[in-house]
């Protein structure tokens, strides 16, 4: 009987043994997949990096030839402005609508000012202005 002991004690230490070579197997076999996932997830972050990069640099150039249009729209441009001198006098149109815009407010208060159009008559000293199709007035110069 002792021997059968013996003999079921050994076979014990060899399923164990044998237990343990599969065990170590798996875990290096479980690794090796790890390290291909995480070499996949690295190149698919690579490709993302990149298609990423590409669509920043399309958006870029898009925005630098916008830029550039309005920039060159800007340009043209002109700064005008217009003085009326008559016997004497001397006014700016931007003077004049400056001042048409105040009697309008002060004329039609609570009325939002969307269209203006002033007529000047330097011989009667007068502005007179239509201001939203229907409003008329007048100031003096």
């Amino acid at each position: 009987m002792v021997t059968n002991a013996k003999v079921t004690v050994e076979d014990v230490k060899k399923s164990a043994a044998s237990a343990a070579t599969t065990v170590k197997a798996k875990a290096a076999s479980a690794s090796e997949a790890t390290k291909k996932a995480v070499e996949e997830v690295k190149k698919e972050a690579t490709a993302a990096k990149k298609t990423a990069t590409k669509k920043a640099t399309a958006a870029k150039k898009t925005a630098t030839k916008t830029v550039k249009k309005t920039a060159a729209k800007a340009k043209k441009e002109v700064s005008t402005s217009a003085v009326v001198q008559y016997q004497g006098m001397e006014f700016s149109e931007t003077d004049c609508l400056k001042k048409a815009q105040a009697a309008f407010k002060k004329e039609y208060k609570g009325k939002t000012l969307e269209e203006l159009n002033i007529y000047i008559k330097p011989e009667e000293r007068k502005i007179y202005y239509v201001a939203n199709k229907d409003c008329v007035g007048s100031v003096d110069l």
